[in-house]
């Protein structure tokens, strides 16, 4: 009887706690991870300036940079509207999960994740969350860490 009784407490040990209840919806969470990776993957390597050639005008080298369209933009644009148009508890907690996958607070502390973030958002919450490397990864590691296990992230998608 004691094998069957600590077999028993071994599946309870081994049980995933319930996941912790959000303000935005984790759906929209993917779609902001898989729009933030999609951004990432659009910027190029900054690769050393060429020497001028001689006789060559730089001012027309600039201007034709100038014209050529960014095919990244579409996407930047679609991510940063995902993150303005959310309402002011929503934005909290995505806030509050960036800073959960960047390690900055656990699970245990998710309270502690949002108090912060109510006091610290401004209006460039977007600005701000794109302006971070690896954005996508750590709302992911937020949502996981937090009990989500987004289905649109995972191996096949």
């Amino acid at each position: 009887m004691a094998d069957a009784d600590r077999d028993r407490k071994r599946v309870i040990d081994t049980e995933e706690p319930e996941p912790v209840p959000l303000d935005i919806a984790p759906e929209h969470v993917e779609f902001i991870i898989l729009k933030a990776r999609a951004a990432e993957a659009q910027v190029s390597p900054i690769e050393p300036e060429p020497e001028a050639e001689p006789g060559a005008n730089p001012d027309d080298e600039e201007a034709s940079g100038v014209i050529e369209e960014h095919p990244g933009e579409e996407i930047e644009d679609e991510l940063r509207d995902a993150i303005n148009q959310l309402p002011s508890e929503a934005a909290i907690d995505l806030l509050a999960l960036f800073w959960v996958g960047h390690g900055d607070f656990t699970r245990e502390e998710w309270g502690d994740a949002r108090a912060q973030a109510s006091e610290q958002i401004d209006e460039d919450l977007a600005g701000y969350l794109m302006g971070e490397p690896g954005l996508g990864d750590m709302l992911e590691e937020g949502l996981n860490t937090l009990g989500y296990m987004p289905e649109a992230l995972g191996p096949d998608a």
